[in-house]
């Protein structure tokens, strides 16, 4: 042990988050090249550098709402820490005197001592490994030996973690107080010469936060009740008895002297307490009985955080937004992750999965509970990987090379394999994880995450991806749900390959909680579901270059929805842009729609028809959710506010904002500001509170806002088209007044909203012949390019009607019972020529996506006739149109 304790720097350090000048400030680019515009970026810078200071409306959610258990369970559950062993390490630390040992004798005064919340990071740090270090040397009774044995707690503010590409702008530049890492990732990071950390690098991570500025006050009770002597504030050291007098011209040094008296401490309920500096309440504050300093119990009205402020100031949903980041950055390494807040000197403990968030009831002293809360960290530092949050390896295996616990944290789960079986002959395959494609940010709820994956099978030649998820137990199963679809005749469905469960949340840490603590009225079980299908490719990759081909996604899509609602009773419920996806069918793009998780049966009218999985969160991704489902969620706790439906209006409504979305966001855009620009209506269906979610998206239902919003120039010309888009929904919401004012006796039909939103019409509505490009507040009378109409069914007899009288003829045409569609005679086809699909690899992506991009260009015409030939499906693109031209 060192034989004086470490003393508090002096230097008057402002309590700032800066960035190293290796690693500058991100915003410092963009607030640069914006100085002198004119332009007031505090959303905008936002959304640009992704620095946010708020965090997703459901996250915010789940930790208002986090299940309160107690110490001892959480402790157990989590960290396998029984409470016979846990008492029995608290007796052997009280016993040992831990907290007289210098090191940590001298972090407590400087981290007693700080006037500023950053003050108090490295000692608390330092007090940490020092109880780790502690643990390892002192021979705890039954403790076993570290299996992570080079865990360090480090400092990290003020530097950001890294983000992934795969969230494009979803995740945010966050910045943890402190972080529990493995020291060789810290040695890794020196050589490299890096300050930033990867949100997969982290074990757990600490949140701080200072509320009590005369925290010293309460130090020296707590020494005196420990029988330590008091220090002298000035000099940090201890009071010299008033016998010895020092002169008056003699020069005191700040040398720390030894601890020459030392009184042993007698506590009832094996405890300590600040004497004359907490409430009566608090005196009596036992680890064994819930105790809860926050202003909110379970039961009280939930906060209301309307500003960046607020967010800053809560410590427990600043650290939901760090869960938030390491399980989404994570490549779904992660089944949970756990996390850490200290108010002052008080502990609560966190643990984040999928199905919710679980924290303790009683709030641990750094003081009053020093023993206790030595024990919970050693605690931590004896977790296996598998205690840390690793997926079982005995199900998802790592790679012999790199083995557990070596190899933990892993990046990703690249070079993992899993088994599965063929569904029709039962062989057993084993899949071999490659490169990831895509990972949800979430942390409550599916947690999606997708790989590309090999196999050992000689019958699967075609590229393909597995598609791991926790899904809600009570839920019809994807693939399920996807044959009946196909089996009624609804196109652009995924091919799906093998899929398989493999365990249930409720068999791992939460059965320990069910077991002490019961289960919760409101736990829903989610089971660990993987589906291979054939690999498809992200729009991304097809508008990045030209947005040519987004009406013909629209189109496509259509055909979809209204297929599934009116041919297979199902509704999606889930339009986003990562579940709308494409392939190279011969020359021509067919899109995708794929991720029926939260897809369900509808009756006649269009409503669910079994409500048994009823998910804590409403149906459908933020982003991209209709209008009356997220005001639906604001006024969700009115006891008069009536619930809305998820119907077939809602999902059609999705595809809107998913062209929007597509427009803004996808083109690429290598000037960092006009990027941020581009996506700053956007961006902001993501992020604040879900009341301020609800008035920008009811604002991009107004024309004026879609001619007066920036886009990229690979989709200027497509403003038009967006622009009679969003008519269609203003008359949508005309409608419902039109038919009370009418006093029709027929029933209103809500799912196309009066015929609004029917196939028929949302098509011929966006086809119109005439197109206007607003430049310069000039009206440019432009025809439609015929490359923007793609695939549609203005002139196909469909099922679905657009009224009541519609809906009897879609009972007559549609079938009594869901059948397998016909296939067609030999004696039908023969002589005929058939259309196969080319199978596109990876490989091949890059040379088609330039030669789509090359025929999609489009050239703004002016009073030019358009002659529209028959409809074909598929993009029409712009040689056809040249040779049909041509032929007229």
């Amino acid at each position: 042990m060192p034989k004086t304790p470490l003393q508090r720097s002096t230097s008057s350090r402002e309590e700032s988050r800066t960035y190293s000048k290796s690693h500058p400030n991100p915003r410092s680019n963009v607030t640069r090249k914006l100085s002198g515009t004119g332009i007031v970026p505090l959303a905008l810078l936002a959304d640009a550098f992704r620095e946010k200071r708020t965090v997703n409306p459901y996250v915010q959610e789940d930790v208002d709402n986090a299940r309160r258990e107690p110490l001892k369970v959480w402790v157990e559950a989590v960290l396998g820490l029984p409470p016979e062993r846990f008492s029995e390490w608290v007796r052997h630390i009280k016993e040992s005197e831990w907290y007289k040992d210098e090191i940590i004798q001298g972090n407590l005064i400087n981290f007693s001592n700080a006037s500023l919340q950053a003050e108090r990071y490295t000692p608390f740090a330092n007090i940490v490994n020092r109880i780790f270090q502690l643990g390892k040397s002192d021979e705890l009774p039954r403790a076993e030996s570290y299996p992570l044995d080079d865990i360090v707690v480090i400092r990290n503010d003020p530097h950001f973690l890294k983000l992934i590409p795969e969230h494009q702008g979803l995740g945010a530049y966050r910045i943890p107080d402190l972080l529990a890492v493995r020291a060789s990732k810290i040695a890794q990071m020196e050589r490299a010469k890096s300050k930033h950390f990867e949100w997969s690098d982290v074990l757990t991570f600490f949140e701080m936060k200072l509320l009590n500025r005369d925290f010293f006050d309460n130090f020296q009770a707590w020494r005196k009740s420990r029988g330590l002597p008091s220090l002298d504030r000035r000099t940090l050291l201890p009071k010299v008895p008033s016998k010895k007098k020092t002169a008056a011209n003699t020069r005191m040094t700040l040398q720390a002297r030894p601890l020459t008296k030392v009184i042993k401490h007698s506590a009832e309920k094996g405890f300590y307490y600040d004497l004359d500096s907490e409430s009566d309440d608090a005196d009596g504050i036992d680890v064994d009985e819930p105790h809860d300093e926050d202003d909110n119990d379970p039961g009280s009205p939930k906060p209301v955080r309307d500003n960046q402020e607020s967010m800053k100031s809560d410590a427990k949903l600043q650290a939901g937004g760090y869960a938030l980041e390491t399980v989404s950055c994570s490549y779904g390494t992660r089944l949970f992750t756990t996390g850490i807040v200290i108010e002052d000197d008080k502990m609560s403990l966190w643990y984040y999965d999928a199905a919710g968030i679980i924290r303790t009831k009683a709030t641990i002293s750094l003081l009053r509970n020093f023993e206790e809360f030595a024990a919970i960290l050693v605690g931590f530092a004896c977790c296996t990987p598998s205690q840390w949050g690793s997926l079982p390896p005995n199900i998802i295996k790592p790679p012999q090379l790199v083995p557990y616990p070596e190899s933990f944290p892993p990046r990703n789960l690249s070079g993992y394999t899993f088994p599965i079986s063929l569904p029709k002959s039962k062989e057993e395959v084993l899949a071999t994880l490659q490169k990831p494609v895509f990972t949800q940010y979430s942390l409550v709820g599916r947690r999606t995450f997708l790989y590309v994956i090999k196999t050992n099978s000689r019958k699967l030649k075609k590229p393909m991806v597995a598609k791991f998820s926790y899904q809600v137990t009570s839920r019809m199963r994807e693939q399920d749900i996807i044959k009946v679809a196909r089996d009624a005749g609804v196109g652009h469905l995924p091919e799906v390959h093998m899929w398989a469960d493999y365990w249930k949340m409720s068999e791992g840490v939460r059965a320990i909680f069910h077991a002490r603590s019961g289960v919760d009225e409101d736990f829903e079980d989610r089971v660990f579901r993987c589906i291979v299908y054939t690999q498809y490719f992200p729009l991304r990759d097809l508008f990045s270059e030209s947005c040519e081909l987004i009406p013909t996604m629209v189109y496509q899509m259509l055909d979809c929805l209204y297929d599934l609602r009116y041919k297979a009773k199902i509704l999606h419920r889930d339009i986003s842009a990562n579940n709308v996806m494409w392939e190279k069918q011969g020359d021509e793009v067919v899109f995708k729609l794929i991720d029926f998780d939260y897809a369900t049966y509808v009756d006649d009218e269009g409503r669910p028809a079994s409500t048994i999985a009823s998910s804590k969160h409403r149906t459908g991704t933020l982003p991209f959710m209709a209008y009356a489902l997220v005001k639906d969620m604001v006024n969700r706790n009115n006891p008069l506010h009536e619930p809305v439906t998820h119907m077939l209006c809602h999902d059609v409504e999705s595809l809107y904002y998913l062209s929007g979305y597509s427009m803004t966001t996808m083109p690429n855009v290598e000037d960092s500001v006009k990027r941020a620009i581009y996506r700053q209506i956007v961006s902001s269906w993501e992020d604040g509170t879900l009341h301020t979610i609800a008035c920008v998206k009811g604002d991009f239902m107004k024309e004026e806002t879609i001619m007066s919003m920036s886009l990229p120039p690979q989709s200027l010309s497509l403003r038009p088209w967006l622009i009679r888009f969003c008519e269609v929904f203003q008359e949508a919401q005309r409608k419902p007044a039109a038919y009370r004012k009418s006093g029709s006796s027929k029933p209103f039909d809500f799912e196309t909203m009066g015929g609004a939103l029917s196939r028929n019409a949302i098509v011929s509505a966006l086809k119109g012949e005439e197109n206007i490009i607003f430049r310069d507040a000039l009206r440019e009378k432009v025809v439609v390019p015929p490359e923007a109409s793609g695939s549609g069914a203005s002139n196909v007899k469909t099922v679905e009607g657009t009224t009541n009288e519609g809906k009897a003829e879609a009972k007559k045409f549609a079938p009594a019972k869901r059948a397998p569609a016909k296939k067609a005679s030999k004696k039908d086809t023969e002589g005929k020529k058939t259309a196969t699909a080319k199978i596109v690899t990876p490989k091949k992506m890059a040379s088609q996506v330039k030669d789509i991009a090359s025929k999609a260009k489009l050239a703004a015409a002016s009073e030019v006739v358009t002659t529209q030939g028959s409809m074909r499906r598929g993009p029409t693109t712009r040689s056809m149109t040249k040779k049909s031209l041509a032929a007229g």
